[in-house]
């Protein structure tokens, strides 16, 4: 198993000669986001201008009246997250993916973006993706309005702020259980959704605290990023992706490994 910081310098080994096409890529990602964003208040009729000079006048009833087709927004808004924006997220991880696996030379990054998501296997990554995050909501959900209930039952403070950070770490403890499922789904194009999650399961089995440890040694980079009012995102997010494939991609073949020593 790799450290930390050497799956980090397979990222940069990997975007070497690619850091301008993927900060592109990304721009490019979140021009999208934008768009569909804009394109839905449109259709809805909201008037999001007459919003936001509502929320600068503190005018309550004016925000109101400008949301006033936010069911309809709401309602588009889950259709484009499960058929499009879910599914290309399950492409971009990937993307990244075989930049690794290729060291750099798979680099058409935002076309790939679009050709792992649509196609032939789109249906198969709208239904797993669906339904592994309808799963995880409904492992994390429930236990969280148990402990907020219980909580509050007690009525004291101490113990609201107790069972409310035993919630944050257990709903944490499951994110990381399925972290690996992006990339299992396309990686594994054979697997249902059971398989799927069960996958990422064995895979993260040790590994949750290196998984936890790998994103905090971004935080200075993201602190970075932020003095540049967000622009060094650009270039922050596919070296974070990368990263997240390195750290899978090692995972995955330390586990094939060690099943073919088994046999």
């Amino acid at each position: 198993m790799k450290r930390i910081t050497q799956l980090k310098d397979d990222a940069l080994v990997a975007l070497k000669g690619n850091f301008g096409m993927a900060a592109l890529a990304t721009l490019g990602i979140v021009a999208l986001n934008l768009a569909i964003k804009w394109g839905t208040y449109m259709i809805s009729g909201i008037d999001i201008m007459e919003y936001y000079e509502a929320v600068l006048e503190g005018d309550f009833y004016g925000m109101m009246d400008a949301m006033e087709g936010s069911y309809y927004s709401s309602l588009i808004n889950i259709l484009i997250s499960i058929f499009f924006l879910a599914p290309l997220g399950v492409g971009i991880v990937n993307t990244y993916r075989l930049l690794l696996e290729s060291k750099g030379s798979e680099n058409s990054i935002f076309f790939n973006f679009f050709k792992l998501t649509f196609s032939k296997r789109y249906l198969h990554i709208v239904l797993v993706s669906l339904l592994s995050e309808l799963l995880i909501a409904l492992l994390i959900i429930p236990a969280a309005l148990i402990m907020f209930l219980v909580g509050l039952l007690i009525q004291n403070a101490i113990a609201i702020v107790i069972f409310a950070l035993l919630t944050v770490i257990y709903s944490i403890w499951i994110l990381l259980l399925y972290s690996q499922v992006n990339f299992i789904i396309l990686d594994n194009p054979k697997f249902d959704v059971i398989d799927a999650m069960r996958r990422s399961r064995t895979l993260m089995d040790g590994k949750k605290w290196k998984f936890i440890l790998m994103i905090l040694s971004f935080l200075g980079w993201i602190l970075l990023c932020i003095l540049t009012l967000g622009i060094g995102f650009l270039w922050l997010m596919p070296y974070l992706y990368t990263t997240l494939a390195a750290f899978y991609c090692d995972i995955r073949d330390a586990e094939n490994a060690g099943q073919a020593e088994q046999e």
